[in-house]
């Protein structure tokens, strides 16, 4: 088998030379792209290598003639890091002796025969090296090193590996506090939640507008209170009791660094004990920034995470390195600018993209598959 290399600049471009070449029988074996180094990088735009090669016809069963067996065709590949999507030969025949394997709209590379093709996908979901080692080191414990001989029985067995590192969250409070970076979606996420249970589940309500560790300038917060008829505070009183069924305390963003607001943010909670404290965060962010932010805030009681911007994000999957990665529960996740708009409990099944996702599950459209469209807005914190 020869293996012939295509540097290209699209994935278009590299189907145009490797049918050119080898003709509609190639098969894509890898591909990844270049790195632009230096300061060419502002004016050039990164390419892609590609290798392919001619299946060897004496490979072939002898019950195969050569006329009678389907034509292979090039492979796609799903984007990520460090490949591209290339798109179907026209009039693509499906081989059912390729040793790649399908479903959905994720493809597997040719591999060994019973090779798990769980890490491609895993990466391909965002899901980080290291967060993939540990769901393949469980997954290889309950079900062995041999992968099934069906691509979706391996998927059902990722599904249910992956559900058995969700974290339940504890026993409810009914004082929820909100903190994260400014921006993350705070006042919006407390306006949909207080919304829900004022309106929808006609439950009581209180909410809290604190200036502390500066002052909270979210005035839509009490706007918002006021048409919902619900008292809001701007001082707290730790040794106060309350009657209401839920209370809602909003707080304003500190930044990741400021380690002078983040020691009067740790103090203020100390007068909360048994309050659930939500880290909130801007799902759209870059999974690094999302995880620095974590650390950051870890010095604070935290009980769990809760994503906004879902409605930015195209990979949901991503979140799935805060389940693996932390020690928090994921508990709400918020698209949107509508109140109460799209404010759900979380869920594994929300976080599977749809090649994985159980056929019966049934969850709303922008929580299993395509997000919903884009807001020009941005959150109010």
């Amino acid at each position: 088998m020869n293996i012939v290399p295509f540097i290209a600049e699209s994935a278009s471009d590299a189907v145009k030379q490797i049918r050119a070449r080898l003709g509609p029988e190639a098969v894509v074996l890898n591909v990844r792209k270049l790195p632009v180094n230096g300061l060419s990088r502002l004016w050039n735009k990164s390419q892609i290598e590609v290798l392919a090669c001619v299946p060897d016809a004496n490979a072939a069963p002898a019950s195969h003639s050569a006329q009678s067996q389907p034509a292979a065709s090039l492979l796609d590949v799903r984007e990520a890091d460090d490949m591209v999507s290339l798109p179907p030969a026209p009039a693509e025949a499906t081989n059912p002796e390729s040793p790649s394997r399908r479903i959905g709209s994720y493809f597997t590379m040719p591999g060994a025969v019973g090779a798990w093709q769980s890490p491609s996908l895993l990466q391909t979901m965002g899901i980080s090296s290291l967060n993939a080692e540990r769901v393949m080191e469980r997954l290889r414990q309950q079900y062995g090193e041999v992968a099934p001989q069906s691509l979706r029985s391996e998927l059902a067995v990722l599904r249910s590996t992956l559900a058995g590192f969700w974290k339940s969250n504890r026993a409810p409070s009914r004082l929820h506090v909100f903190i994260g970076t400014p921006g993350s979606g705070k006042t919006t996420t407390i306006c949909k939640w207080l919304t829900q249970a004022a309106l929808l589940d006609g439950a009581s309500a209180r909410v809290w507008r604190l200036d502390v560790p500066r002052a909270n300038l979210a005035e839509a917060l009490s706007v918002h209170a006021e048409i919902l008829n619900v008292p809001i505070e701007r001082a707290w009183n730790p040794g106060a009791t309350w009657l209401e069924e839920n209370l809602f305390i909003d707080l304003p963003g500190v930044e990741t660094g400021d380690t002078v607001a983040l020691a009067k943010l740790e103090r203020l909670l100390s007068t909360m004990p048994g309050a659930s404290v939500s880290l909130v965060m801007n799902a759209a962010y870059d999974t690094t920034l999302l995880q620095t932010q974590v650390r950051a805030f870890a010095r604070l009681p935290i009980t769990d995470l809760l994503f906004t911007h879902l409605d930015e994000e195209p990979r949901w999957s991503k979140l799935w390195n805060f389940v693996l990665g932390t020690n928090y529960s994921l508990s709400f996740l918020g698209a949107g600018q509508n109140i109460p708009g799209q404010f759900l409990r979380a869920t594994p099944e929300a976080l599977f993209p749809a090649e994985i996702r159980a056929p019966d599950v049934s969850s709303p459209r922008n929580l299993a598959g395509k997000p919903p469209a884009k807001h020009s807005r941005t959150e109010s914190e």
